[in-house]
C-alpha cells in the first residue's frame, strides 16, 4: 500500500520506478530496487531508486524534474532509507562528467567523488562515482553532521 507523507511517495515502487525508468538514458534499474517518489502540485516531479544493496552499501539513482521536490523533509527521507531503514554505511550515486548539474547537486548534497571510470557513461564520457558514508550525512539525525543543515 502506498502513502504520501510530505511531499515523498513511499510503497509505490512498480509505479515510481516505471516513472524513472523513462527519465534515464539507459532506462536499466535493478528489478529488486527500492524507490521514493518525490511529489509537486499532485504530480511526481523526481524519484530515488536504492539499488544493488550488499548489506553496507547500495547505489543510488536521482531524477529530479522539479527542484521543488527537494524540500528538507525529502531531503530527510532519501538519505533515512537507505542509512537507517537499510543500515547501509555508505551509499554511491554514479554521474556523467558530462552532466554537470547533476554533479552540482550531488556534492551539493554532500557526496564526495571516489573515482572515475573512462568511457563508461552512456554518452561515451566518463563516469564519476560519488560517495556519502552515514556518518557524513548531514541530512538525517544520527549522521555526524546536523539534520536540516544549511545547504542544497
Amino acid at each position: 500500500m502506498s502513502e504520501i507523507i510530505g511531499n515523498v511517495l513511499f510503497g509505490a515502487d512498480q509505479a515510481v520506478g516505471s516513472w524513472m525508468g523513462r527519465r534515464l538514458p539507459d532506462g536499466a534499474l535493478d528489478p529488486k530496487a527500492k524507490y521514493l517518489g518525490l511529489i509537486v502540485d499532485k504530480r511526481m516531479a523526481g524519484a530515488v531508486a536504492y539499488q544493488r544493496f550488499n548489506g553496507v552499501h547500495c547505489e543510488a539513482a536521482i531524477v529530479i524534474e522539479n527542484g521543488r521536490a527537494l524540500t528538507r523533509s525529502a531531503l530527510h527521507a532519501i538519505f533515512f532509507y537507505p542509512f537507517n531503514t537499510m543500515q547501509a554505511k555508505a551509499i554511491s550515486v554514479m554521474v556523467p562528467s558530462t552532466n554537470l548539474q547533476s554533479l552540482n547537486l550531488a556534492t551539493k548534497l554532500g557526496f564526495t567523488p571516489e573515482a572515475l571510470i573512462e568511457f563508461a557513461a552512456h554518452d561515451g564520457s566518463t563516469l564519476v562515482v560519488l560517495k556519502m558514508f552515514r556518518d557524513q550525512c548531514r541530512w538525517i539525525e544520527n549522521g555526524q553532521g546536523q539534520f536540516g543543515a544549511t545547504g542544497t
